[in-house]
């Protein structure tokens, strides 16, 4: 399954943001359902540094606020959600389908790790208002 679309989607907003990684949790679901296999890329490391908002947070513009609690709990909920994506990514692509679907029931790390960057996305929106030219 090609997910370099997930990449190109410009963030303009922090419920961009959000949106933009929740749609991971679709195309993770998707793979699932279609006993797909997701690209090289869903799962390597690096891609991190690709996402649009992570970008941004790197960028100069972030500058005011890469001291602020908001920040650095932002990029560590957004290192995290990564991790747990980069290992349903394997589950999926090694066809381990029915752990895959595990690792993202509703109590599942993966959950609880998106919940926490979409609070953390919000939190730091309330002291610099994310935006992003598309």
């Amino acid at each position: 399954m090609n997910t370099n679309h997930l990449a190109d989607a410009p963030v303009v907003t922090a419920k961009d943001a959000i949106a933009s990684h929740m749609q991971w949790k679709i195309t993770l679901q998707l793979a699932i359902a279609l006993n797909e296999t997701l690209s090289p890329s869903a799962s390597a490391p690096s891609s991190i540094r690709r996402v649009p908002h992570r970008q941004m947070a790197c960028s100069q513009h972030a500058s005011s606020i890469r001291n602020t609690p908001e920040y650095r709990d932002l990029v560590a909920r957004h290192e995290e959600v990564h991790r747990e994506v980069a290992q349903i990514a394997t589950m999926i692509n090694n066809r381990k389908y029915s752990a895959a679907r595990r690792a993202l029931d509703p109590n599942s790390r993966f959950r609880q790790a998106s919940q926490a960057m979409a609070s953390a996305i919000m939190a730091l929106d309330l002291i610099q208002t994310i935006a992003i030219a598309s």
